[in-house]
């Protein structure tokens, strides 16, 4: 596979540079082609002086996108839901949680939204709930839990895949399973017909995600492994067929604060790109559950039964990111990319966040389920259907803004590794404050400045960009440089770095 799309590159390079040598490239050059590329670490840099890696939270709107006003959405709504943006129009997968049919507890709804604030909840009058199917429920089970995706590969019929969580009781751990349906609309689903992973070490109770992903040209699926809980991942060119998963995401005191799901999402807007929005779950014991650190443990009813659990039994979302979604940094320090509200509000207890994203103008919209409650409180009751909780709202982004290489007053300068890019022009993502600057000078694969776009010859750059194209002396053409490998470096002060890309 990675032959051939090497393969198909420097075929590509060679069609668009004919005036030039292709030279061959060393064990560090990146064929970057015209994608964006990320500078959210250091695996494009041959050397850097004076960046730091900055992650950047997202603007909470405290905004009731979708709130928990339907009877089947007593007790939980919309823990676990999947977004997708197409033709204008937010779609919304998420779950409900009551007695649907026969005692079960989960099921999948169905939202829709113009503009991804104000959203409608569509009567499908697929699924029967007391005796009526004026509803937007889409697929119930014995329980289930489920994320949405759209197959570029598929067939009409099967466009749409919902990898499923499904389980009888959660007591019966021998009708656990995850399985794929797939849908022509995403409305209209295909019964669950097999277990598609292998029996291992894993937990079905929360939602696993999988996607296409165009970079590695293969199904890629994430679920919750033991002991505690931890992220899995498995890769498949068969989307109804994978190998076990192989534990990639870890905590270091599982035992303290674990990782709740994995919420991975690929990040279409760059190459290589893939973040995971993981609700850490802060419940601090030893390994047999004993409190520790002062924490108190405390007790809360569940179906007449009383539960002790210790404080603060919290959750939070926290940023990993990847360059192969194999390897994984978490980012901002332990500090959550997006922490609880205020307390008494609706979301000041528990964070769990949606898989999926828009683009919205300049801007990322991200949507996820927040809970007054915490992680047990949610279950405190006579019985849990009692109750309605949950909320789902949206935050926002700077497009591609979630790590920045930062350069402060001192400045910083970075030296890319030799780069072999297809596009004619350089753009830049990057915020340079009020009196922040950024030069840009082109180098040889020996490090030696380009003439005609060197440091002297470099038009500054300032100000706040989403898509700043750099020029050099008002010259911003670089089609004489296609197929040849180049270096850049950049001077910097005062400023992020967010990405870049050679656009055509």
């Amino acid at each position: 596979m990675l032959l051939l799309r090497w393969s198909s590159l420097l075929v590509s390079l060679a069609i668009t540079s004919l005036a030039l040598p292709l030279l061959v490239a060393n064990d560090d050059t990146v064929m970057i082609g015209s994608t964006k590329r990320l500078t959210w670490d250091d695996s494009l840099f041959e050397s850097s002086n004076g960046i730091r890696f900055e992650m950047h939270e997202p603007h909470r709107t405290g905004e009731k996108n979708l709130i928990a006003d339907k009877p089947y959405e007593s007790w939980q709504m919309g823990g676990m839901s999947s977004l997708l943006h197409e033709e204008g129009k937010f779609r919304l997968w998420y779950g409900v949680s009551h007695g649907i049919r026969n005692g079960e507890e989960y099921a999948v709804a169905y939202a829709e939204s113009d503009d991804g604030i104000t959203w409608t909840k569509p009567s499908l009058g697929l699924i029967e709930y007391n005796g009526s199917t004026d509803n937007n429920l889409v697929v119930a089970y014995s329980s289930v839990i489920g994320q949405v995706f759209r197959d570029p590969h598929a067939e009409a019929d099967e466009k749409y895949k919902m990898l499923v969580a499904i389980y009888a009781t959660k007591e019966d751990s021998k009708s656990r399973y995850l399985t794929m349906l797939s849908s022509p609309d995403g409305i209209r689903w295909t019964e669950p017909e097999k277990n598609i992973v292998p029996e291992g070490d894993f937990a079905l109770d929360t939602q696993s995600q999988a996607y296409w992903d165009r970079d590695r040209e293969s199904y890629v699926l994430f679920t919750r492994m033991g002991p505690w809980r931890q992220v899995g991942r498995s890769e498949s060119t068969n989307p109804f067929s994978f190998p076990a998963p192989v534990n990639v995401m870890a905590p270091a005191k599982p035992e303290q604060a674990d990782f709740y799901q994995a919420g991975v999402t690929k990040y279409e807007e760059a190459a290589d790109a893939y973040f995971a929005l993981v609700p850490v779950f802060f419940h601090p014991g030893d390994a047999s559950g004993n409190p520790v650190d002062g924490n108190p443990p405390f007790t809360v009813n569940y179906a007449g039964n009383p539960i002790t659990v210790v404080a603060p039994d919290t959750l939070d979302i926290h940023l990993f990111t990847s360059n192969d979604s194999v390897k994984w940094e978490r980012r901002g320090d332990h500090y959550p990319f997006i922490g609880l509200g205020p307390d008494g509000e609706f979301d000041s207890r528990s964070l769990y966040p949606g898989v999926g994203y828009a683009v919205v103008g300049n801007e990322i919209w991200l949507y996820y389920s927040a809970y007054d409650c915490t992680h047990i409180e949610s279950l405190d009751g006579k019985t849990p259907f009692e109750k309605y909780l949950g909320v789902i709202t949206r935050a926002t982004l700077r497009l591609d803004g979630f790590v920045s290489a930062t350069a402060g007053h001192d400045g910083a300068e970075i030296v890319t590794k030799p780069l072999v890019f297809t596009g004619d022009h350089l753009e830049l993502n990057v915020d340079c404050s009020a009196g922040g600057q950024l030069n840009v000078e082109l180098q040889t694969v020996d490090g030696k400045p380009i003439e005609g776009y060197t440091l002297e010859e470099s038009d500054r750059v300032y100000h706040n960009n989403i898509k700043k194209t750099v020029t050099w002396k008002g010259n911003a053409d670089l089609s004489n440089l296609r197929g040849q490998q180049v270096r850049m470096k950049l001077v910097m002060k005062d400023c992020r770095l967010y990405a870049f890309r050679f656009g055509e």
